[in-house]
């Protein structure tokens, strides 16, 4: 076995052909029996370098795209290279060790038991709910969450035969303990999903109270994490994060909670898997585990290890405040705007509507800001979620409407 990678090799030569390339050309190439010209190639993916960058510029805070480091990255180069199968855990003992590392942090994190990577939260979710269903005491089929919840929770539920049905929110989308109490009294579900940073408005449902109503009526308690969950490394949410620890199961998304390439999910839960089913795989050495999950490698945990290894979890504590004080400095500008109303959420989102008469659908076309639903009324949706984002800018494109 040698050390040195043909692969690599190959990879740093088409990367330094196609950085130095100057002139670039988004026209798409045929498919052909033969190879397409070199450099018009690499002019492409010089576009598509360039198209990507969009989510790295200071006035960009529409979505929750973050802009990876070149530490992620480096993994993401990593997990090609390696492309392992940790269905057969035995032949990649260094790649299982550091999957099993990762666990182990989150797990102390969050104070769960156990946990796995997925290729994101829509997966993890419906493995959550998967868990529920085969976990469930009684023969309800109703989950019940608010219209805030994501939509792959719907979807889910699609999947698995469950019936989705929505719990009344306050005027920021955030479940009514009462009113979920009142529908648990009337019929029992199998789970009860619960969001720590919606979608649209960045709030967080009441966590510790509802995870107490699930237990009081003994189903299955699941926390949607996707985008709330890096709140985790700041001291002033750790009382939040107490009452995480309670719920059976937490989805994480470290793509959008601590700046990661896609794909990179997890899923944490409080008791072991339940045997799903028998089956014969006996060209492996250990059997698949009862997860989503077929073949997989290092592609949805190296990139973070590789920042957590070069950067530390420090720098992810930076990140996060640093979004947070975008946010914050944001939200100060819009309180000075007479007219204008604004809600500012405790992850890094910002909703805002200015008055009457102020169109800002142009800046949303730019990717400046996006459009949402708040309590079923239209608004303007700001979200810190890339570093390269700066509230300056921001607040430099709106002042023309000011």
């Amino acid at each position: 076995m040698t050390n040195d990678s043909p692969t690599l090799n190959a990879l740093l030569e088409h990367l330094q052909q196609f950085t130095s390339q100057s002139a670039i050309n988004s026209s798409l190439l045929a498919i052909q029996e033969d190879a397409n010209n070199h450099e018009q190639i690499n002019s492409l993916c010089r576009a598509l370098i360039n198209e990507g960058q969009r989510h790295n510029q200071s006035a960009w805070a529409a979505h929750m795209t973050s802009s990876p480091t070149a530490a992620s990255i480096l993994g993401q180069v990593l997990a090609g290279l390696h492309n392992g199968n940790l269905l057969s855990p035995q032949l990649y003992p260094l790649l299982d060790k550091i999957e099993q590392q990762l666990i182990s942090w989150f797990c102390q994190l969050y104070r769960h038991q156990y946990g796995h990577f997925t290729a994101g939260a829509t997966y993890a979710n419906l493995e959550a709910l998967w868990q529920a269903r085969e976990h469930a005491s009684h023969d309800s089929k109703l989950v019940y969450g608010s219209h805030a919840s994501h939509f792959s929770v719907a979807k889910a539920c699609q999947v698995l035969g469950l019936t989705f049905q929505e719990i009344d929110t306050d005027q920021y989308d955030r479940i009514l303990p009462s009113a979920l109490a009142e529908v648990c009294q009337q019929q029992v579900p199998i789970a009860v999903v619960l969001t720590a940073g919606t979608s649209a408005c960045g709030e967080i449902d009441p966590l510790s109270e509802c995870i107490q109503i699930c237990q009081a009526f003994d189903c299955w308690s699941h926390v949607d994490a996707a985008w709330g969950a890096g709140l985790v490394l700041l001291e002033q949410y750790q009382p939040l994060f107490c009452a995480v620890a309670d719920a059976d199961s937490l989805t994480i998304d470290p793509h959008k909670a601590f700046s990661q390439p896609k794909p990179c999910g997890l899923l944490l839960y409080q008791r072991p898997l339940q045997p799903l089913f028998a089956i014969d795989a006996n060209y492996l050495e250990h059997p698949p585990k009862q997860t989503l999950p077929g073949s997989f490698g290092g592609e949805l945990f190296l990139p973070l290890w590789s920042s957590l290894m070069f950067s530390g979890v420090a720098d992810l504590r930076k990140q996060m405040q640093h979004r947070l004080q975008q946010a914050q400095c944001f939200a100060e500008f819009l309180t000075s705007q007479p007219y204008w109303w604004h809600h500012q959420s405790p992850t890094g989102i910002i909703c805002f509507r200015p008055s009457a008469d102020i169109n800002l659908d142009d800046l949303v076309t730019l990717g400046l800001f996006s459009k949402a639903k708040v309590n079923n009324k239209t608004v303007y949706r700001c979200v810190f979620a890339s570093q390269a984002a700066q509230a300056t800018s921001l607040i430099t494109a709106l002042e023309p409407f000011c």
